[in-house]
């Protein structure tokens, strides 16, 4: 009785913190950049709108970090704290990305109640004058590097343990933040949002055999984010994958994606494939990804994971 006391406060805190860090992005106003005259000359700027309207606020026409389609859960929620540090390579289509991210998890009750925020360090890229022009950056030189990305936290709840008949089942809240400050550049969309995701997970072991383990893992959920100041996009997300693994290795191949409502560049599809060992209390990984649909990147990551 205790634990589920404790259990419902900590849920109800995290919530109400969500709910007001949501509030106050919400209450901040997008910074005014500065017009200049190419930019008006090459997008035959009215001399009345705002920079922001004349901008694509999705996928298919910003940076390859802006809103990537969320990795899809296994399921599980975590059971210990864990900090990741990952470096992404993008390349095509028009532009050249690298990037360094971070993520961390804090886990209140083990298997049942973390939180995790994660988000972008450091972005370097470079695109051609055409992509420059087709997502009216503000930015003349299509070379810049850009610090601190958009800021996600997300608190997981684990729903069902995992049983002979019953998978898991956990519910994910995921709060997108503004705090890029660099939409001008198309780069990072500095708008606030939230998304809901119902994520499950079922094993089926395998005794004496090279591979022990193949774990099959969806995810189903709603997004919802601030284009710009004047509307919103609304999507379903989906996502499915399936696990093997054989000792310390573990290799992974999954689909994901999310309709928007808006059929500019908001419906990403992708396909990705990582490998993973595990040693001791280290996971490291390489992860390979592949565009379908409205997000024109390749990319390629390797990172370590720390358990502690």
């Amino acid at each position: 009785m205790v634990m589920q006391v404790s259990e419902c406060t900590v849920i109800k805190q995290t919530e109400r913190l969500c709910l007001t860090i949501l509030s106050l992005c919400l209450l901040l106003q997008p910074l005014q950049a500065e017009i200049p005259q190419w930019w008006k000359d090459t997008h035959q700027y009215d001399g009345v709108s705002d920079w922001s309207e004349y901008m694509t606020y999705t996928s298919g026409f910003f940076g390859p970090n802006a809103l990537p389609v969320f990795e899809i859960s296994d399921g599980h929620v975590a059971a210990c704290h864990q900090a990741e540090i990952s470096t992404d390579f993008f390349w095509g289509f028009g532009d050249q990305t690298q990037s360094l991210s971070a993520r961390f998890t804090y886990t209140f009750i083990p298997g049942r109640l973390a939180v995790t925020g994660w988000g972008v360090l450091a972005e370097h890229y470079q695109t051609t004058t055409a992509v420059r022009d087709l997502r009216a950056s503000l930015v003349e030189d299509p070379e810049e590097t850009v610090l601190i990305g958009d800021v996600y936290l997300s608190t997981q709840i684990g729903l069902l343990k995992e049983k002979r008949y019953v998978p898991d089942l956990m519910m994910e809240i995921i709060l997108k933040t503004a705090s890029s400050k660099s939409a001008a550049g198309a780069r990072f969309f500095d708008t606030p949002g939230y998304c809901l995701n119902l994520a499950g997970g079922k094993s089926v072991l395998f005794s004496e055999s090279f591979i022990h383990e193949i774990r099959f893992a969806g995810t189903i959920g709603f997004l919802c984010y601030q284009m710009n100041s004047r509307y919103q996009n609304d999507a379903p997300v989906y996502g499915a994958k399936v696990q093997f693994f054989s000792g310390p290795w573990m290799w992974e191949n999954g689909f994901g994606g999310y309709d928007g409502w808006t059929g500019e560049g908001d419906n990403p599809q992708v396909l990705r494939s990582k490998l993973l060992y595990q040693m001791a209390s280290m996971q490291y990984f390489v992860q390979y990804q592949h565009a379908l649909k409205d997000y024109p990147f390749r990319r390629m990551q390797a990172g370590v994971v720390f358990d502690f």
